[in-house]
């Protein structure tokens, strides 16, 4: 990323952020996060196994034909253990590995991954990094109730992603190289730290570091199930257990802190009111009487909805819409939503967070509406709440939630809320906004 476009993203008559930049320290700090640190490829670089070949090794471990049908797992629940003792413990090394997507070599995979704009389909990326992350996840796991000649007992299940940073510099024909490892583990729950490069001129350039957090189920996935312990080996992993730990911690009191269990702050409650008096009629000065400030629109006023109907191609291991495909087209909703509030060409900067709360069946109806949710300069922040409807009841839950965070070339129109729901929804964004500038100031220790 150039640093003068993230001047500009960051100094915006509108940015929040620019409030906080004294003598040019914070803009210099975030160039050097995202200014690429290349290196050379590894020795066994022409070997590596691809993602279609990931594939089917997962296949195989999970006693899988292929086929379209409700496969009987419940007689592996024998197989597995009651206690987290009963598995030998693991170390980070043991579950390392890498993977290779030949977009250099392969017309057809370069189709598929290509933007209109000759870029990399992020969503392309994501499903590739799910099913990535699910590898290294059944590496850890070293189960030895398990027969040989019997598939594993073990489902595994999308819990979350975050801490997605994106490096604009990507390319649709030069190869990218997924690695990964398990960082974390609780009793039932692994975290996934992933890795995705891609080889330009002889060398490895970043695009991405993100987080994956599972969590194991028994094979008929109706309860968690025990995993492997992790124990570090050297300074390194130690290391990086500690960043991981701290992170978990974060996550918890995130949602200790939530909207839904907190009331926002007396600064936040303050920005609410300036808010809703900036949207009185002067004119005539009644509450209900609503006007829109120059350059700004309403909250709802930027919503886009879009209903798909899933199909078996679309399944994962375990016959429940992939997770990655989810992903996929809540980043392409995410990307029309913002592109359409912007009226121009928008870069995906950053995936706040994924979290995957219920499993959508095959055969239902998902339906995924997105909306922007805060606004500073040039950067927005969009909702895309994903709701799952079973065609013949008509019940409808709520699947998944994605935060993405798109940033527009020039500064976009102020989006306001118009009812409580809204306010809270605002203050959200802000909060998802100010995690995303405060990621970059800092910066994350590098894991690899």
């Amino acid at each position: 990323m150039r640093s003068k476009i993230f001047f500009n993203i960051l100094t915006s008559p509108k940015s929040l952020f620019k409030k906080q930049i004294t003598n040019g320290i914070y803009v210099q700090q975030i160039y050097r996060r995202w200014k690429n640190e290349s290196h050379l490829p590894p020795i066994d670089f022409s070997n590596l196994q691809t993602m279609q070949d990931i594939k089917l090794k997962l296949s195989k471990i999970m006693g899988i034909s292929g086929k379209y049908e409700n496969e009987e797992r419940g007689w592996l629940i024998e197989y597995l253990p009651k206690e987290q003792n009963e598995l030998p413990p693991r170390s980070m090394n043991d579950s390392f590995d890498r993977a290779i997507v030949p977009l250099s070599t392969n017309l057809t995979l370069q189709n598929k991954y290509t933007t209109t704009f000759k870029s990399l389909r992020i969503g392309r990326l994501l499903e590739d990094m799910d099913l990535f992350a699910v590898w290294i996840v059944m590496k850890h796991i070293c189960n030895p109730m398990q027969p040989p000649d019997v598939p594993t007992p073990y489902v595994v299940v999308t819990l979350l992603v975050d801490d997605v940073v994106i490096n604009a510099n990507r390319f649709p024909d030069k190869d990218l190289i997924l690695s990964g490892q398990v960082t974390h583990v609780g009793k039932t729950s692994l975290e996934v730290t992933l890795w995705l490069e891609q080889f330009n001129d002889d060398k490895f350039e970043r695009i991405t570091r993100a987080h994956f957090v599972f969590v194991a189920r028994d094979p008929t996935n109706t309860s968690s199930v025990m995993v492997n312990n992790l124990v570090p080996v050297g300074e390194r992993e130690k290391n990086l257990m500690i960043l991981s730990a701290k992170k978990n911690e974060d996550r918890k009191m995130a949602r200790q802190n939530s909207i839904l269990n907190k009331m926002p702050t007396p600064e936040e409650q303050s920005l609410i009111y300036d808010t809703f008096m900036k949207t009185v009629d002067r004119k005539e000065a009644i509450i209900g009487n609503k006007v829109l400030p120059e350059n700004s629109v309403w909250m709802d006023d930027t919503m886009l909805e879009t209903n798909i109907l899933c199909h078996p191609e679309d399944r994962n291991l375990h016959n429940t819409v992939f997770g990655g495909y989810l992903m996929r087209v809540a980043t392409e909703l995410a990307f029309l939503v913002a592109s359409a509030h912007s009226k121009t060409r928008v870069t995906l900067q950053a995936i706040n967070s994924i979290t995957f709360r219920k499993p959508v069946p095959i055969g239902s109806k998902l339906k995924l509406n997105g909306k922007i949710c805060y606004t500073s300069g040039r950067v927005m922040i969009v909702e895309i709440i994903a709701k799952v409807e079973e065609l013949e009841s008509k019940r409808s839950l709520t699947s998944n939630s994605f935060y993405h965070v798109y940033v527009a070339p020039n500064d976009v129109d102020t989006v306001l809320p118009q009812n409580y729901h809204d306010s809270m929804l605002y203050i959200d964004g802000r909060r998802r906004y100010l995690d995303f500038v405060n990621h970059l100031v800092k910066g994350q220790p590098e894991n690899n």
